[in-house]
């Protein structure tokens, strides 16, 4: 189920992302971007604190996604979910070197 949520998901947020470039004509630049990128994230889980690090910022600026996808139509609840999910570590703010498990425990905590 986990290996699932990760497949579905990123396939998901992928056909997301590449509806929102076409709809601002970028859809070229945007694969273009992509094939450069070297993406281990689901097979490198020390990478994780580096994402709480920085997830500060990054919530804010999922909240900035949602309203691009609305604008331009599209569904904004994976952008949406993902903020909430980023704000989870708010306390782990610039904090780099943070062990894999507490990140992670960060996930769990606070939840009711």
């Amino acid at each position: 189920m986990a290996f699932a949520s990760y497949q579905k998901a990123a396939r998901t947020l992928a056909g997301v992302a590449h509806a929102l470039a076409d709809a601002h004509g970028v859809g070229e630049q945007l694969t273009a971007e992509a094939e450069v990128m070297v993406s281990a994230i689901l097979s490198d889980p020390e990478y994780l604190p580096n994402v709480a690090a920085r997830a500060w910022r990054w919530a804010p600026e999922m909240e900035e996604v949602a309203d691009a996808l609305r604008a331009a139509d599209l569904p904004t609840d994976l952008a949406e979910a993902t903020a909430s999910v980023l704000t989870l570590w708010e306390k782990d703010r610039g904090q780099y070197d943070l062990p894999v498990a507490h990140v992670l425990s960060q996930l769990r905590a606070e939840r009711s």
